[in-house]
């Protein structure tokens, strides 16, 4: 690949940032050398800001000979193409979340990364929350012992102006719906820690705003290990983010990872074993003055994962299929809830 890995960045909306000021700009072994976007006035402005080529047709600068990996951080609806593409190029691709909007499509694109000379590299980002690390390590060694019951519970705001402000957001074509836009880190986060559930039964509403996607959501979840869990989703809570938090009860122990958005232990009860001593992390992203928040910007660690797979080739942190229970388990909620009964998967 030459001395620097070179970077091109297609998307330069307000997660953009995170990808170059906090993360490419951050890494020796990274450099960015082109952006696109349909905006044409943005890309030239973001371009001539940053000392780079930039493109308004994100095909020109996927075929661009002196881009190595395309990073795409567009709205929802446009990750799946685009990823299709970078992948018949035979390119590298750290993709945003969700990679596709429904789990079908997501499995044919990791599909076409596994024919591809390229690998992707979903931003599954919140994964390397220290709390999330810690809470994982000693439910795998079996430090709580069985685990009887979880409580996943996202209890967000998204004020009516955060949609009317957008022309894609809250939309069923472009947006998805906000369990893959907002709840979909968290609930990767609980399989990440309890593994693959088994039967789900779900209800998806739509309360209080007005958009076409859903703003809540609960299910029962009964896991392969015999883990039931409760999940309940908002983005209607008054007048602010409340809480993120993944509650686990096993037989010898009981953890709350919590804060806004799952990023800290709030509690730690186990068995011979003391609470861990785990560094504070990121503080997640803050919007609208404080009124609400997302995930923890993890995103140098997405790039340095990069780094260490096409550098030092080292087994990468988290591959393409990673992306994949998250969306069958919002699948299979949604499905749950249009037919009224439990799904087995």
């Amino acid at each position: 690949m030459g001395k620097k890995i070179r970077i091109g960045l297609i998307g330069l909306g307000r997660i953009y940032p995170r990808h170059v000021d906090d993360s490419i700009e951050q890494l020796d072994e990274l450099e960015l050398v082109a952006v696109c976007d349909i905006d044409k006035k943005l890309s030239r402005e973001v371009g001539k800001k940053k000392g780079v080529r930039y493109y308004d047709d994100f095909k020109n600068l996927v075929n661009d000979d002196e881009v190595d990996v395309v990073a795409i951080a567009t709205p929802n609806s446009f990750h799946y193409p685009i990823a299709k593409y970078v992948a018949k190029r035979n390119k590298h691709c750290i993709l945003e979340k969700p990679i596709a909007l429904n789990h079908n499509m997501a499995s044919r694109l990791v599909e076409a990364f596994e024919i591809s000379k390229g690998a992707l590299f979903p931003v599954l980002q919140v994964r390397y929350n220290p709390a999330i690390q810690a809470t994982r390590y000693h439910v795998h060694e079996g430090n709580l012992g069985r685990i009887f019951t979880a409580a996943l519970t996202i209890r967000w705001t998204r004020p009516q102006e955060y949609f009317d402000q957008s022309d894609w957001k809250g939309t069923k074509k472009i947006d998805g719906g906000s369990l893959i836009t907002q709840a979909i880190h968290y609930i990767d986060t609980m399989q990440y820690i309890l593994g693959r559930p088994k039967i789900i039964y779900g209800k998806v509403d739509r309360l209080k705003l007005d958009i076409e996607t859903e703003d809540a959501a609960n299910a029962i979840i009964d896991f392969e290990n015999g883990t039931r869990a409760n999940f309940e989703f908002t983005i209607c809570t008054y007048p602010q983010n409340l809480e993120s938090s993944l509650a686990i009860l096993g037989e010898k122990g009981t953890i709350k990872i919590g804060g806004l958005a799952m990023n800290e232990l709030e509690t730690w009860n186990v068995e011979d074993t003391p609470q861990p001593s785990i560094t504070k992390g990121l503080t997640p992203n803050h919007y609208a003055g404080g009124m609400y928040v997302g995930s923890c910007p993890n995103h140098k660690a997405i790039y340095q994962n990069l780094v260490n797979v096409l550098v030092h080739g080292k087994p990468s942190f988290i591959n393409g299929s990673d992306a994949l229970p998250s969306l069958e388990i919002i699948d299979t909620i949604k499905k749950s809830s249009r037919l009224k009964r439990e799904i087995r998967l």
